[in-house]
This record gives structure tokens, sequence and C-alpha cells, in this order.
């Protein structure tokens, strides 16, 4: 991962963001900005370079400079933004093979016809194009929303690319595919993969996890853990996550136990979202979430982790925006780009943070499922090279939030087919939070160590 022990000490790189962060808090329009963070690039490239490797010092180069321009479009509510996504949330394939209560997949959902999501295979070259748009500027990718991931024989290889731009990989997963090959996931350089498991005992389990087999999710992790340890790594840090409903609670010890024995990592407790529109009978337990871990330091091993493939690094694409300049990259956007908006201002931060794609290439502002009666999906992501974190629906949606007179007036003079479903969603507290958010930057950037990243730098590129 390293190439010295020598680089850019932790103040010097604490010195250069702090002046990008003086230029972004000055409230002045976005030219001074591009300049700085061009000026910046070199050096900041070339103190890192004597640390990583050439590539992975261009690409923490690029992730760095975008994230500071995407603060700058976040604090001043642009509605168009230079900036890429630094999260992407990415369905390898629309189905699965359970039907939990409250999911798309439900028999209810699909009786009532209340999402609009259809099966769905990602193809290796839209997931490749995806990732040469987008994956030098992300420090995060989350390889599930919706679908089962094991039920893409792809996945591993996926995550694999994914690692080629130094990205942090997690997936969720049900664990219970018939057909797993346990030592691709080993090797595949997987961060973190949560599995889904509500029950310790088959009756209780298949309650909300309906059509799941334990016995099956128990052999898929036994295979998983003996191809951890055969090649001799930590990762993928293994999480039962537990559900709390009150037809499980009592089983929570049973399942801490048998978490224990299985091998995996840590087992997290979790309060679940109200599926009683789907069946009353399944209600959350009054339980305290809490995370038990079973030994080892899963940071640790997920920093070890993080240039896992040093010699297949994605050079291409990484060079390339490494090489555009910032400011180059101004004349084709509109003056709106300069206005800045009150920073008390309430907005989503999915919007500026994170980009979602299903199986089937449908971009959608955030987690929620396409449905009949809301518009979702804002395009369609193919390898044209087409934007897809700027399009028409997107400035719409953040214009909402930044100025809903404006917005109206827009509509007024422009009246739309549908709104974007962002104006006149109801999720307010979930728009606080991206799935990869604040959190996940100062824990990437953390796991590199200090030095660089000190806690004065990790704050300049999370605090917003």
């Amino acid at each position: 991962m390293f190439r010295s022990a020598l680089g850019l000490s932790t103040p010097a790189l604490s010195r250069l963001l702090a002046d990008i962060d003086s230029e972004i808090a000055a409230r002045r329009n976005i030219e001074p900005l591009l300049h700085l963070l061009d000026q910046t690039r070199r050096p900041l490239y070339e103190s890192l370079a004597n640390r990583f490797d050439p590539v992975a010092a261009k690409a923490l180069t690029v992730k760095i400079l975008n994230l500071c321009l995407g603060k700058y479009h976040f604090l001043a509510r642009s509605t168009t933004l230079l900036s890429r996504p630094y999260g992407l949330v990415v369905d390898p394939i629309n189905n699965c093979n359970l039907a939990c209560p409250g999911c798309v997949h439900s028999s209810r959902a699909k009786e009532l016809e209340l999402f609009q999501w259809t099966s769905g295979l990602l193809s290796e070259e839209r997931y490749a194009a995806l990732l040469d748009a987008y994956g030098p500027a992300a420090i995060h990718i989350t390889l599930c929303n919706y679908g089962e991931p094991l039920l893409n024989f792809k996945t591993p290889d996926f995550i694999r690319l994914a690692k080629r731009y130094l990205m942090r990989t997690t997936v969720s997963t049900n664990m219970t595919a018939p057909r797993f090959n346990a030592a691709a996931w080993a090797a595949s350089g997987l961060d973190f993969m949560t599995l889904s498991i509500d029950g310790a005992t088959q009756g209780v389990y298949e309650k909300y996890r309906r059509k799941g087999h334990l016995d099956v999710v128990f052999r898929n992790i036994r295979s998983l853990v003996e191809a951890r340890r055969d090649l001799g790594k930590r990762t993928p840090v293994l999480s039962w996550q537990f559900l709390a409903f009150e037809h499980n609670a009592h089983e929570i010890d049973m399942a801490i136990g048998m978490a224990r024995d299985l091998g995996v990592d840590q087992l997290t407790v979790a309060t679940p979202f109200d599926v009683s529109w789907d069946d009353p009978a399944i209600k959350p337990a009054n339980v305290e979430p809490r995370t038990i871990q079973f030994g080892g330091d899963s940071e640790s091993a997920i920093a070890a982790n993080w240039n896992p493939f040093p010699e297949d690094l994605g050079a291409a694409a990484i060079e390339r925006d490494f090489e555009i300049g910032w400011a180059a990259r101004l004349p084709a956007l509109p003056e709106e780009i300069n206005r800045r908006r009150p920073e008390t201002t309430h907005t989503c931060h999915w919007l500026y943070k994170n980009m979602v794609m299903d199986a089937t290439g449908r971009v959608i502002p955030c987690c929620a499922a396409p449905r009949p009666d809301a518009d979702l999906v804002f395009s369609n992501f193919d390898a044209s090279g087409a934007e897809s974190f700027n399009t028409e629906k997107h400035r719409l949606a953040r214009l909402s939030f930044a100025d809903k007179e404006a917005y109206r007036n827009e509509r007024r003079a422009n009246p739309l087919p549908a709104e974007p479903h962002c104006t006149n969603c109801d999720w307010y507290s979930d728009q606080e939070a991206a799935v990869v958010d604040r959190g996940q930057v100062e824990s990437y950037f953390r796991a590199i160590g200090e030095p660089p990243f000190d806690g004065a730098s990790r704050k300049v590129l999370a605090s917003w």
C-alpha cells in the first residue's frame, strides 16, 4: 500500500485543506475555489506520492478535491454540480429469493402492485462504465439495495473492480443462496458483509425471512469463514444483523452464542422499520440496539484491505480525472452555479452525496423504490457517457429544497408531466443523511492512517 514511510506531513496536509476550507467559507462564487483546487492538485499529489503508489496517490488526490468541491456545493445549496457522488449504491441484481414483509419483494407488495420493481441482472458492461465515470471520485460503494447480491454470480468480480478504484466495499445479504462460491467472495476484496439473520431457530426466523432456510445460511457462513481463513485474510468483516421484533427478541442471546461459534466478527441488534402496513403481526420489539464484538479490530482489518490489488488499479480512469482541471469544466455550466443560499436551509443529503442505480440502470435519487404514484426514476445510466448525477430532475429536486419559490416559478413556466418525487418527500429525518455519509468519509481517511490524515484534515473532508 505504501511506497515509503515518508510523505506529506500531517500539519502540511491540514494547512492545504484549511486553505481550501477557508475559500469555501468565504461565500464567494465558485471560480476562485476551482482555481485553488487546480493549484492544489499537483503539490497534494506530489506529497502523497512520496508515501503512496503514484496511481493510488492520484486517486486520493481526485477523491480529496472532489470532496472539497462537493462540500462547497452542499453548503451553497447549488442545484447544478461539478462534483461527483462520493458514495455509490448499486444493485447487482433486482431479484431476491425471499419475500420479507415491508420489502418490494413481499407477497402483499406484489399483490397490491405498490412498487415498480422489475427483474434485472446488472451487466458487466454497464457496471464497468459506471465505475469508469464515477469510481475515481468515490470512496465507498454498497452493492445492494433491494436485490440479493449473492444471486448474481458476478458480484465478487464487481467488488474487485470497485477495489481497483480504492473504494470501500460493502454488501448486505440474506445468505440463503443455494449456490455460493465462498472462495470467490473471500478473494474479492470485499471489506464488510452484513448478514441479515433475524432468528436462531427456523420457526422463528422464517416468520420474517420468508422462504429462507437457516441451515443454508449457516452452511454458507461456515464455508466463507473457512475460505477467509485459508487465504489468511481478515476481510470481509462478517456482521450478523439481528432485527429485533416481538416474535424473535427472546432468541437474541441464543443468536449471540451461535454467531460466536460460527466465527463471525460481530453481531448487531438493530431496530427494524415498521412493516405493519404489510403484516400487522410483525412488530418491532422494545430492545436497545447494540453491537457485540467477538475479538479483533474490524476497523484495522478494513484498513489493511484499503488497496488489496495494487498492481491492478483503474489507472486510465484515475489518470484522466486527475489531469482534467476543475476550472476548465465551468463554462459548460449555467451561471446559476454561483448562486449561494443560506447554509441553514434544509436539504436532502442524498442529492449531493450519493447516487443509486438498480440492476437495469435506473438512476434513483435515494434508496426509495420507484412507485406508480411517484417519479423516482431520474435517468437511465448506459455506457454513452451521459451525466447521471446532474440530470434535469436532479437539478429540480435540489432546487425544490434550496429555493421553493424559484422552484414553483420554474414549474409554472415549464410544466412537467410529473414532479420529481423529492419535491413531495415526507421522509424528513431520512433526508438528513445518505447511506454513505460523513461517518464513512471520516472512517475512510482514518483507516488510511495518520500521517497524513489527522483529525483536522478528516474534519474538513467529512464535516458536511
